[in-house]
């Protein structure tokens, strides 16, 4: 018989508990990459002073154009070696001579040629014109036999020079040629720098300096027969009259013969 309790409600049971189960937890691991460290940065060189800048520029002579004399003179001399005829001048002296008068007297003409117009400029084209004129008046005479009238009736106009003549001629005016170019031109040079211009002389060392500040400079080149082909345009050179008029309290006004930067004007930095 079940007991009852004080208050005579039947007792409750006792009350139960199931025991949890509690999975344990998994964990997964956090893969963190690492931090990508910033590649030193390099301090910046220090910059090198910055150069002076000098423009060297060297004037020449006109006779800088005889350069095709002398050139033309050893053309001569190996159409006379090479089609030469032996002439007997004196009992024990042989000269070499070409068969044709026409070498000895387009040498003379050459040689005509460069002497005046080196001394006397005509602008622009018309020195090239005039040259073609001569040139086609020489060849329509050749060809309707004018020439050969005028050299029969007067037989000394016919120009004969031997070998030697040609050969020695040409090399002394080579010589001289090279003397005057690469020596004597460069005595004297005007040296560009800026803020200042200044005329140099090597063998006196001396100096004349002018202010850039108002300094007008033209470059003229209208002569096409002396500054185009004898001034070697076609080898990349040329040649031009540079004229620049400076200002301040010394004033001066010059004309100067420069040819292309491979024969006489140089630009030299850090000097």
């Amino acid at each position: 018989m079940a007991a009852g309790t004080e208050n005579g409600a039947a007792p409750s049971e006792p009350l139960r508990t199931e025991p949890v189960h509690r999975e344990p937890s998994q964990t997964e691991p956090v893969h963190r990459e690492p931090l990508q460290k910033e590649p030193p940065q390099k301090e910046p060189a220090p910059k090198e002073p910055a150069k002076l800048k000098v423009l060297h520029v060297y004037q020449h002579s006109n006779f800088f154009y005889w350069w095709v004399v002398w050139a033309y003179g050893f053309v001569c001399a190996l159409l006379t070696y090479f089609d030469g005829h032996r002439v007997n001048l004196f009992a024990d002296k042989q000269l070499y001579v070409h068969s044709s008068a026409w070498v000895g007297t387009s040498f003379v003409g050459l040689l005509l040629v460069v002497t005046f117009f080196t001394n006397y400029r005509v602008k622009g084209a018309n020195s090239f014109i005039m040259i073609l004129g001569i040139g086609l008046a020489a060849f329509v005479m050749h060809y309707l036999g004018v020439w050969d009238v005028i050299f029969r009736a007067f037989p000394q106009l016919l120009i004969f020079m031997n070998l030697a003549f040609y050969v020695s001629l040409s090399t002394v005016l080579l010589a001289l040629w090279a003397f005057a170019t690469f020596v004597l031109d460069r005595l004297s040079y005007w040296e560009f720098t800026p803020g200042q211009v200044s005329l140099r002389h090597r063998l006196a060392e001396s100096t004349e300096s002018f202010d850039t500040f108002g300094l007008h400079l033209d470059r003229v080149a209208d002569d096409i027969l002396i500054k185009k082909i004898l001034g070697l345009r076609f080898l990349g050179y040329g040649t031009a009259d540079l004229k620049f008029t400076t200002s301040g309290a010394v004033r001066m006004c010059s004309r100067s013969k420069t040819s292309g930067a491979r024969t006489c004007a140089t630009s030299r930095f850090g000097i």
